[in-house]
């Protein structure tokens, strides 16, 4: 058994064993870089195939896939209706996780040492067989994207709210609500700064372009643009 005191850095040993575990978490960091870059929901998906339901529903046809997602979305609007925003989240992030997902190529990668490593995941995006299949899956995609970043704004965490929009806007450019959800979130936080302001002013335009009809865009770019006019006077 080893001590606290010796990871105390005030001995020899300690200063070793500090050492072999900053080593180990830098080796650990450097097998999963591309793992880091995939938002954290698609991350997630990892762990969804240890749930034996959406490991078996993965091997289904596309078809009955999009059925039982979309099941699983309509339990997400349940929750959310009842305020139960951390587990709708749960839900927004399992419909998608039958047609978009990555999965370890190493069964046993939890309990031997490899853990999550680049080398052996695979990412798998199932768009069925042809541009309505496509079509269908992204739809879904999009809307669960939609819904999380709604979910993680009423939470507070403001910062996964924005990834959330980043990704709606990937599979739709000019998506309304994802522009404006986005610019919230980046107005919201006390931290925000004179370029948050700028990038959210930037997203409500384009959203005013494409839906000159949506007055909570056009009020909320109108009051961002005469704060940002009253602080350039100062």
């Amino acid at each position: 058994v080893v001590s606290a005191s010796m990871f105390g850095g005030d001995n020899e040993i300690g200063n070793l064993l500090q050492d072999a575990v900053k080593l180990k978490s830098a080796q650990m960091g450097a097998k999963r870089k591309t793992y880091e870059t995939w938002p954290y929901f698609v991350q997630h998906t990892l762990f969804h195939g240890e749930k034996e339901d959406l490991n078996a529903w993965r091997q289904l046809p596309f078809d009955e896939k999009i059925v039982i997602s979309e099941r699983i979305k309509d339990e997400g609007n349940e929750l959310y209706a009842k305020g139960q925003w951390s587990d709708a989240v749960d839900k927004y992030e399992e419909a998608p996780t039958l047609i978009y997902y990555c999965y370890s190529k190493d069964p046993g990668w939890r309990k031997n040492n490899r853990g999550i490593d680049d080398d052996v995941l695979v990412l798998v995006d199932d768009r069925g067989e042809g541009e309505d299949d496509y079509r269908e899956q992204k739809r879904i995609r999009l809307t669960c994207c939609l819904n999380i970043a709604a979910c993680k704004q009423k939470m507070g965490k403001l910062d996964e709210a924005i990834v959330a929009c980043d990704t709606a806007l990937q599979l739709d450019p000019a998506n309304v609500k994802a522009l404006y959800r986005r610019a919230e979130s980046r107005i919201k936080p006390v931290k925000a700064t004179a370029y948050d302001h700028d990038m959210a002013i930037k997203d409500l335009a384009l959203a005013n372009r494409v839906d000159r009809s949506n007055q909570a865009v056009e009020k909320l770019l109108t009051r961002l643009r005469a704060e940002r006019k009253i602080q350039r006077e100062k």
